[in-house]
């Protein structure tokens, strides 16, 4: 296994398009930082082999993204109160010589949604995983929701998650249709339509949104995705997952070098590379 001699680390599978690389090393470049983030693709077995490598001394940080945000959690030496809440970690980095673990998924995931002054009464959240979970604390403590539902292909790991957070009630696929017109915001926190299966959508096509209810997709490559596209054209407001990605990595970024990230320059690199500008 190499790391090309990185600083940073994203590890997950997959992680071949994804955007944290450019995020992170257009930020070192423009501060002058002499460090390289590189994109790790791992399997299970080699998750403790890989946080092994995040020594402090030639590898000093990671980001975990999918499927492994709650398998490396045996592996680190403590987590933050956030984390633990959460139950997943998304941001590894050194404190005291200890490898610790935090996740700024909660605040990545809020802070695009402060400036639209939500203040939605349900949240119905697609997934159960690390990412899901994150929102289900993020619905609950940020926004206030006074309802949270969690629905997941697999209803025993969204009782689980339920169960683990005490948020929200568990749900199946089957009750979509009975969850989303009573929702005020709706969130995938699933990989489903991202690239390369841009032509699927977590949400069947028979379900149609109102213009007063706001569909959030955590999916960032496509930056619009199939879901984001029937949600607009039916006269949802849409957010897109790119703004998360930016402000979380923001966050992971202030951690490992004490700097704000020069978010300008990074959005500027993104809509390039993205061909948006």
């Amino acid at each position: 296994m190499s790391y090309n001699d990185a600083s940073y680390l994203l590890l997950g599978s997959p992680v071949e398009q994804s955007l944290s690389p450019l995020i992170h090393n257009t930020a070192f470049r423009c501060l002058g930082l002499p460090s390289r983030y590189a994109a790790q693709e791992i399997a299970k077995s080699q998750v403790a082999t890989s946080i092994k490598h995040i020594d402090g001394e030639h590898i000093f940080g990671a980001n975990v993204t999918i499927p492994y945000k709650q398998a490396v959690l045996p592996y680190l030496d403590g987590i933050s109160p956030v984390a633990k809440r959460v139950g997943a970690v998304n941001t590894i980095y050194f404190a005291n010589g200890r490898k610790m673990g935090h996740n700024t998924d909660v605040e990545g995931f809020l802070k695009p949604l402060s400036a639209l002054g939500l203040q939605p009464k349900h949240v119905v959240i697609l997934g159960s995983g690390g990412a899901a979970r994150a929102v289900m604390v993020a619905a609950e403590e940020g926004l206030k929701a006074s309802r949270i539902s969690v629905v997941s292909r697999n209803l025993l790991s969204a009782r689980a998650a339920c169960h683990d957070l005490q948020i929200g009630e568990a749900w199946d696929f089957s009750s979509l249709d009975q969850l989303i017109p009573d929702a005020s915001l709706i969130v995938n926190a699933t990989p489903v339509g991202m690239w390369p299966k841009i032509d699927t959508s977590p949400i069947p096509d028979s379900i149609t949104f109102l213009p007063s209810q706001t569909i959030y997709d955590l999916v960032y490559n496509p930056e619009e995705t199939r879901l984001l596209q029937a949600a607009r054209v039916q006269g949802a407001r849409t957010l897109g997952g790119l703004s998360m990605l930016i402000a979380q990595a923001a966050a992971s970024f202030k951690i490992w070098t004490g700097l704000e990230m020069p978010v300008d320059a990074v959005e500027m690199a993104l809509k390039t590379h993205l061909d948006l500008t």
